[in-house]
């Protein structure tokens, strides 16, 4: 099962993408209320407070649908027990076990990820009615918190198309209910909500999915075209009001734009130059990376490599292979097919499965040269426990 999965389960993924996505909010009951207590804790929430040195915007709080200004760390408690939810952003970027979820929720979609804690005293409402420009995966930790989902008033907005600008609908929720440790809530990117907490503190993820658009392709297509002298040439004066050299010229180009449009090879090229942006960046593994203490149990020492990045094998000749893992490429020579599928395509393996994979290498001089390259190069990671 996958992290998209784990997720929604119990709920199928087919069913919430046919009937749910972008579509209509769905609140998923837990079938396990301990869901999510591996991945963030009352503990974890007290360890950040108290030992990383957060700063405003990104630690910030907000009462009775206002944010409230910056405040100093020794105001932070007195803000929670007068009521306002306290918001840290980007939270993915401070807690290993929520980093993993949003990578692999980014590997696994293809679109950013972005997870944000929320924190809020008893009986609290920290939000006005309002609707978010991505789609938002609510995780509940603990406590319980009452949600209202209302429908769209402005179809997919975008990050300049604010719900602060616009009127809520007048129209009751199409979807209320209270959740749970362990449940979820699926809310549409432009779908107003608002939640209240119940009777004891909540602490919830809002997990963020930024999907690209027709938008975003289009801008990607007009940097394309600055490298295309006949886009950046000045358009025809229009003298004495005579518009008609202009008229022809703005038809050419609107020609040649419908011809650019048809490449195959362009949008192919969105598509690489995507992938590479978006691509999770390879994570640090000391001292292995290092050279050091890779072997350290032996032919039962383990290894992996990082699911969240995709790979790619090209056959360069006979027994030599091209290894692209983003935007790292590594040439491997003298080396069995069946050896490099299996080391690429298993979640973890140890030496001596790799043995029996190709029993005709030297463990010496080719199999542990081999691991100590893969590894070193951010490849492979040592499974260190």
């Amino acid at each position: 099962m996958n992290t998209f999965e784990r997720l929604l389960s119990p709920y199928p993924v087919e069913q919430f993408l046919t009937q749910n996505w972008t579509r209509q909010a769905i609140h998923i009951p837990a079938e396990d209320r301990q869901k999510f207590q591996s991945l963030f804790s009352w503990k974890t929430l007290n360890h950040l407070l108290n030992f990383h040195r957060i700063s405003y915007p990104a630690l910030r709080f907000s009462q009775d649908g206002k944010s409230l200004p910056a405040a100093d760390r020794q105001e932070w408690r007195d803000r929670l027990q007068q009521g306002a939810t306290l918001i840290i952003d980007r939270i993915h970027e401070l807690v290993p076990e929520v980093a993993s979820l949003a990578a692999s929720l980014h590997h696994e979609i293809g679109h950013r990820t972005q997870v944000n804690l929320y924190c809020s005293p008893a009986e609290q409402q920290g939000f006005d009615c309002h609707y978010d420009t991505h789609d938002v995966l609510i995780l509940q930790i603990d406590g319980e918190k009452e949600w209202f989902i209302f429908g769209a008033t402005v179809p997919y907005p975008v990050a300049d198309i604010r719900s602060d600008d616009q009127l809520p609908p007048d129209e009751p929720a199409y979807l209320t209910g209270v959740l749970k440790p362990g449940d979820v809530l699926y809310i549409p990117r432009g779908h107003w909500h608002y939640a209240i907490s119940c009777d004891r503190p909540s602490l919830h993820l809002t997990l963020g999915i930024d999907c690209q658009t027709g938008l975003d392709w289009l801008d990607w297509v007009v940097g394309e075209l600055h490298h295309q002298p006949e886009w950046r040439k000045s358009l025809p004066l229009v003298r004495n009001g005579n518009s008609q050299a202009l008229q022809q010229q703005l038809l050419n180009l609107s020609n040649h734009l419908s011809q650019y449009l048809l490449q195959s090879e362009l949008t192919q090229k969105n598509i690489e130059e995507l992938a590479i942006r978006e691509q999770t960046v390879a994570p640090f593994s000391l001292p292995f990376q290092l050279g050091f203490d890779i072997f350290e149990h032996g032919l039962e020492s383990r290894f992996s490599r990082s699911v969240e990045q995709p790979i790619q094998i090209d056959v360069l000749d006979n027994e030599q292979y091209q290894i692209t893992i983003g935007s790292k490429q590594i040439i491997l020579k003298n080396v069995p097919l069946e050896l490099i599928e299996n080391m690429f395509n298993r979640d973890r393996f140890s030496i001596l499965e790799m043995a029996d994979w190709a029993p005709d290498l030297d463990l010496e001089a080719d199999v542990l040269p081999l691991l100590t390259q893969l590894v070193t190069t951010g490849v492979l990671f040592v499974e260190d426990s």
